[in-house]
Parts: structure tokens; sequence; C-alpha cells
């Protein structure tokens, strides 16, 4: 499969979960499938099999400078490699925050724009998820008993 065709396959695959995630948060098989395992572990085979597959030597580059990474994310392969840990990281806090806001009894209605944030711009919207917690149960802990 080209990268260009595993990075379709990635990036509409994600967009279910966060789907069941803005509009079924408590649904059964949101919770199967979206905070389960089997996402992340797809997603990081890809990530695994995309880099054991590539050329043995990365582009010029490395991750000390901007300049490097910017020439690593000259490969489709590195670039591929970096949308799909985006992906997997963005959901990740995405249903973490779902989890969260339940456990907190913050109002999902709340939630689903921070969902959208975290989809879009992946820090911004844990940001606003954090700032929302603050606001409304001034929690600043990460701790999940509190």
């Amino acid at each position: 499969m080209t990268p260009e065709s595993l990075f379709a396959v990635c990036n509409y695959g994600v967009l279910p979960a966060w789907i069941l995630l803005a509009v079924a948060p408590t649904w059964t098989w949101t919770r199967r499938i979206v905070h389960g395992i089997w996402i992340p572990i797809l997603l990081g085979t890809v990530y695994l099999s995309v880099l054991l597959t590539g050329p043995a030597t990365p582009p010029e580059g490395g991750f000390t400078s901007l300049a490097g990474v910017m020439a690593l994310f000259t490969s489709p392969r590195f670039a591929l490699v970096g949308w799909v840990h985006y992906l997997v990281f963005d959901l990740f806090i995405g249903a973490w925050a779902v989890r969260d806001a339940r456990r907190r009894e913050i109002p999902h209605g709340f939630v689903v724009p921070c969902l959208f944030l975290t989809l879009m711009f992946g820090p911004i919207g844990l940001l606003a998820y954090l700032v929302l917690r603050l606001v409304l149960r001034r929690e600043i802990s990460l701790d999940e008993t509190a």
C-alpha cells in the first residue's frame, strides 16, 4: 500500500471514533471501540510497519533542530509516520477528556467543542478542556482518582 493510501485509511479511519466520542460517549460500542486498545494497536502497527519497511537510512535530518525535523518530513514515509503519531495521541487525549469529564460530572455538551479542537489542533483542545475543567470544577490535578 502506498504512503498516500495508508494516510487516507488512517486519517479517515479515526473519524468514526471521534464521532462516537462526540455523539454517543456512553454507548457500549463507544466504550469498546474508542476506549479499548484496538485503535491504538492498529495505528501503532501501521506506524511500526511503515518504519520497518522503509529505507534503512532516513532522509537527512533529525530531532535536534527545527530544520532537521523539516528535513525528515520531506519524506512521504516520515510524514506518514508523523501524522499517524498525531492521530494516535490526539484520539487518546480526546478519549481521556471524555472519561475524565464523566468522572468529574462535567456536562458533555461543554466537552464537545474541546473534542473538535483536539481533533483539529491537538494541544489547543487539551488546553481548552483543562481550562474548562479548572473553571467548572476548580481541579488542577490530573490524577484520575481526584
